[in-house]
């Protein structure tokens, strides 16, 4: 396990950022977008009524001062998950993006030189580290979904990032790690992010997500609305925050990132609403559809079984000189050399394969 291995992805992310960018480029399989029928019907208002009409533009949107939707936000996570949640840990912003920006800053602003991860985590952290000079420590080489997986987490107090889901390859971090986590946390008292941007997604219909069990003290959880509704030109997500952080984190945030605006605010409390009321499962029986049709034609080798997300990581049998893609390489991952990231959600890439 090598410190700092985390940065070896940044080359791949920027040559693919200007390579799909080019006129003609090929398409791009692995995309980040969605592409569903029921965008009016999650939307609701939202998707036809001017913005005027919904709300005070002449204000700003305050979307940290809103009790109510606070309230909404850990009603939900107590329904769902089955914890108890209060308003007071719960951090609004607009995007997971600016969430993650907020937390790195105050990484180091708090002194931290050094963090502890879970391989793979999102390449947004690897730019932030090394833009913050904190050094980033793997606990494992291998992935939690790998049979020969060991996590060796560090006799002594820290900060630890991990991803649940596993999302480019729709598999969730197996409850036995969580457990070990959750030990761990109480040994050694250390504070543990959890990128939780790819859940409530899962594919059996359970609500609960397993990492909500982690010490709420102890624990910050990255969620992300757009995400599990596959809305992504609305820009909203939230952090669960230990209370005696959540003010800290929220005045670093409004200083470095200024408000939400108001449609993003007017989303999150649709958003809760939607989950509330039949959730997204309409988005992930679509998902699982675009899934068998796969499957149906024949056309991938050696695929994962998914379980949560709209990504699946594959062997396509068509020339990988056809699309632009994201393989092994992007997500700290060996063994696995001509398998790539699939969105499910991405009809001209399914209709390609």
């Amino acid at each position: 396990m090598t410190p700092g291995r985390l940065f070896s992805v940044m080359p791949g992310y920027e040559a693919l950022d200007v390579e799909r960018r080019l006129p003609g480029a090929p398409p791009f399989i692995s995309d980040y977008h969605g592409g569903h029928p029921f965008v009016g019907d999650y939307l609701g208002n939202l998707a036809s009524s001017p913005l005027v009409d919904l709300g005070d533009v002449t204000r700003y949107a305050a979307i940290n001062e809103d009790r109510r939707l606070g309230q909404k936000i850990a009603l939900f996570h107590q329904r769902y998950d089955g914890v108890e949640c209060s308003w007071q840990q719960v951090l609004v912003g607009a995007g997971s993006s600016m969430l993650l920006g907020t937390f790195c800053t105050w990484l180091m602003l708090a002194g931290y030189s050094q963090v502890h991860y879970l391989p793979p985590i999102y390449y947004k952290f690897a730019y932030l580290f090394k833009q913050y000079n904190i050094e980033p420590v793997p606990v494992s080489d291998l992935h939690a979904f790998q049979s020969d997986f060991e996590l060796q987490l560090p006799n002594r107090k820290t900060a630890f990032v991990f991803s649940d889901p596993i999302w480019y390859t729709g598999r969730k971090v197996p409850c036995e790690v969580l457990d070990t986590i959750k030990a761990w946390q109480l040994n050694t008292g250390s504070l543990v992010f959890v990128d939780g941007t790819f859940q409530y997604m899962q594919w059996d219909g359970t609500s609960a997500e397993a990492s909500a069990q982690l010490l709420a003290d102890q624990t910050l959880r990255l969620i992300c609305p757009t995400k599990f509704l596959s809305l992504h030109g609305y820009r909203c997500a939230w952090l669960l925050a230990p209370k005696l952080l959540r003010d800290t984190l929220a005045e670093l945030h409004l200083n470095l990132h200024g408000e939400a605006s108001l449609a993003d605010r007017l989303f999150a409390h649709r958003a809760c609403d939607v989950m509330f009321d039949g959730g997204n499962h309409k988005l992930l029986d679509h998902v699982q559809r675009n899934y068998q049709r796969l499957l149906n034609k024949g056309t991938l080798d050696e695929l994962f079984d998914v379980e949560t997300g709209y990504f699946l990581f594959a062997r396509p049998r068509t020339s990988h000189a056809r699309f632009l893609s994201m393989g092994q390489d992007f997500f700290e991952l060996s063994g696995y050399p001509d398998h790539i990231r699939i969105n499910l959600l991405n009809n001209s890439a399914i209709d390609m394969l």
